[in-house]
């Protein structure tokens, strides 16, 4: 069993305009919510270390260090890595 909360990872270059990601954070937002006790989320510049490491060229999600998901990512599919990693470490 994990000790410790799933990482979701938002990057996005931060020199963009908060209007152009509001919509990007709000989808993430709603998913990770239902899964406040296991997750832990953090955003991220495109231009981090950690964006370096994944080699990310503009916004995505990763989730759990393992899943990539493009920025026009839909809801489901970020709920569905989320259980996919939980039910991956039992």
């Amino acid at each position: 069993m994990r000790k410790s909360k799933l990482k979701v990872e938002a990057f996005f270059p931060f020199s963009s305009c908060a209007c152009a990601y509001a919509p990007f954070m709000e989808k993430i937002g709603r998913v990770t919510a239902k899964f406040k006790d296991s997750v832990e989320f953090k955003m991220k510049s495109t231009t981090s270390k950690e964006a370096r490491e994944y080699d990310i060229q503009g916004s995505c999600v990763i989730v759990d260090g393992v899943i990539r998901l493009p920025a026009d990512f839909e809801e489901k599919e970020l709920e569905e890595a989320i259980i996919k990693r939980k039910a991956d470490d039992v």
